[in-house]
């Protein structure tokens, strides 16, 4: 899998898309998807090979939900979804929001079963693409609450008043957060963590040690 913009912009202008200029996260990235192409794929390759199944289990999710005859409206169960981000996990955040903000995203992730759409048709389905959407908004919105509350510091975009300051010496690492199963209704969110690439990987370039954001 290659990313490029701003699906790959990692440590480029402080590591976040937030620091970052998109046009020099599609020139490297972008550059350095292609040059991995190339070197991965020859000419005159065979074509990958596909199970003879491959995608029906995305197109029987689809059905279901467009079938689905729960009892919240999809417009319900994101506004709970939207409150509860902004109200545990805002722009200021602390230990005991966040702890509260895992149990009630948590019931939310469950409450994804019980939806129910009224539009049954396969064209211009607003209401079934909108509950596909709130899907991965349940799904996002997890994985943040659950990354948040493990990580106690302030860095970036994450500002925890309990812990104002950043902490190398523990967190100088990246978030790899994922759902253990592929529905958010079943799943419950796994965090694991990656060091930070710290060196330069060529000669090029010195290496820049970490410092303390002022203003």
């Amino acid at each position: 899998l290659l990313a490029a913009g701003e699906a790959g912009c990692a440590s480029v202008h402080g590591a976040n898309r937030l620091g970052a200029n998109s046009l020099l996260d599609l020139v490297v990235f972008g550059r350095q998807a292609a040059d991995t192409t190339a070197e991965l794929v020859k000419p005159n390759s065979p074509p990958v090979t596909l199970p003879a199944n491959a995608g029906q289990a995305t197109i029987a999710r689809m059905d279901k939900i467009r079938h689905s005859k729960g009892s919240i409206p999809t417009a319900d169960l994101r506004r709970e979804l939207q409150v509860t981000m902004q109200k545990y996990a805002p722009v200021y955040r602390n230990a005991d929001d966040l702890a509260k903000g895992k149990d009630v995203v948590v019931q939310i992730m469950k409450k994804y079963k019980d939806v129910g759409i009224s539009d049954r048709s396969m064209v211009w389905n607003t209401d079934l693409i909108e509950t596909l959407e709130l899907e991965n908004l349940i799904n996002q919105a997890a994985q943040e609450m659950y990354a948040a509350e493990a990580r106690k510091e302030s860095r970036g975009a994450h500002a925890h008043e309990n812990f104002p300051d950043r902490d190398d010496t523990t967190w100088m690492k990246h978030t790899l957060s994922y759902l253990d199963k592929p529905y958010v209704e079943d799943a419950t969110v796994t965090l694991k963590y990656r060091a930070v690439i710290d060196q330069p990987l060529d000669k090029e370039m010195h290496h820049v040690p970490p410092a303390k954001r002022v203003y």
